[in-house]
């Protein structure tokens, strides 16, 4: 089955959970490598999470793309993880700039942080300049302590012009509320990590729930 939107689940640190989303037919599985983050996995542990989607694939014929997160590392650092985990893209979650991105050996998702009062014209400007460089961006709440899965959603309708394709809403989705923003925004892809949780750990039913409820009419 298709889903109605590309699906991306973020913060993920266990191989139970990553088989389910090959069975859930999600697109993008996230692995984090942002040490300050609750979701920071090894790269042990990341390892042994992709080698088991590596062979869950096979078995199902099913693929997932398996991304990195980071934030202002190294390069040398990043681009490590992309040879010894075999990453499809990688998540850029700080400052770094089309300069950097050509550094990194894999296809990049740039994540765009709004403020509360961010004008739109600024949002759609930093989109157009980082397409230059990544595949995909993902819009995101902006907090001061956090890159990414606060649980905090922006302004959705204020940007709802720049739901295109090739761009991912983070930020405050959960299965309570992913079947009216479909319905009112049709984005071409949905991001989630704290909204599929429970004490910051993936909740299979909540996974599920999240799934169903999107493709829900």
């Amino acid at each position: 089955m298709t889903n109605n939107s590309k699906i991306k689940i973020c913060g993920v640190k266990d191989i139970k959970i990553s088989k389910l989303l090959l069975d859930l037919n999600i697109d993008f599985i996230g692995l984090n490598f942002i040490k300050k983050s609750s979701r920071f996995i090894t790269k042990e542990k990341a390892k042994s999470i992709s080698d088991e989607i590596t062979q869950y694939q096979k078995k199902i014929n099913s693929k997932i793309n398996t991304v990195g997160l980071f934030q202002n590392h190294e390069i040398e650092y990043v681009n490590s993880i992309i040879k010894y985990l075999n990453l499809d893209y990688v998540q850029l979650c700080g400052s770094e700039d089309y300069n950097y991105s050509k550094k990194i050996n894999t296809k990049i998702i740039k994540m765009i942080h709004i403020k509360n009062d961010e004008k739109k014209e600024v949002i759609e400007s930093q989109i157009k300049s980082s397409l230059k460089y990544a595949a995909f961006i993902i819009l995101d709440t902006f907090s001061i302590s956090s890159s990414g899965g606060t649980g905090k959603k922006f302004n959705w309708e204020k940007f709802k012009d720049l739901y295109n394709e090739k761009i991912f809403i983070a930020g405050g989705l959960n299965p309570g509320n992913i079947n009216n923003f479909y319905k009112k925004y049709s984005p071409w892809g949905v991001d989630v990590a704290s909204g599929v949780e429970i004490n910051k750990v993936k909740d299979i039913s909540k996974i599920r729930l999240f799934v169903e409820n999107l493709n829900s009419k």
